[in-house]
């Protein structure tokens, strides 16, 4: 179990967020065929993402299955914000919690627009709900 120590400097990847995928096993909407997918999720129309903690960009790249797709790092902790249609950073920049990073789209392998959102730690997938639960919980904490 991983503990997350978190302050008054995190945010949410949406403003509003509403689940259409989960974590784990799933039967791929495209493909059909039953694959672990890393990550979350959610409905998005053109909308903004930030992003969630402060960090490095490591990536902004595009690939047939993630589409346009970025990569945030702080420590050993890694976020990946998938099917973009737009991007408001570069690979190396140092960005804030909070801050405007992309807009959704539905670049790559997908059946409709939505926000792809991954967690790592140490290269390990971990459950981006859990981690967004904690987000949610200290934002609460902190009004």
């Amino acid at each position: 179990m991983i503990r997350l120590i978190f302050c008054c400097c995190y945010f949410l990847p949406l403003q509003h967020l509403s689940l259409t995928s989960g974590y784990g096993n799933r039967i791929h909407p495209v493909t059909g065929n039953v694959r672990f997918h890393p990550g979350i999720d959610l409905r998005a129309r053109q909308d903004t993402v930030f992003a969630v903690m402060p960090g490095c960009v490591q990536t902004v790249n595009y690939n047939p299955i993630l589409g346009i797709h970025i990569i945030l790092v702080n420590g050993d902790l890694k976020l990946l914000f998938g099917h973009l249609s737009q991007v408001f950073v570069l690979h190396g920049d140092s960005i804030g919690a909070g801050t405007p990073i992309a807009i959704t789209g539905s670049t790559g392998r997908v059946t409709g627009e939505h926000l792809h959102f991954s967690v790592s730690y140490r290269n390990k997938h971990l459950n981006p709900l859990h981690f967004i639960y904690a987000l949610m919980n200290n934002l609460n904490k902190n009004k």
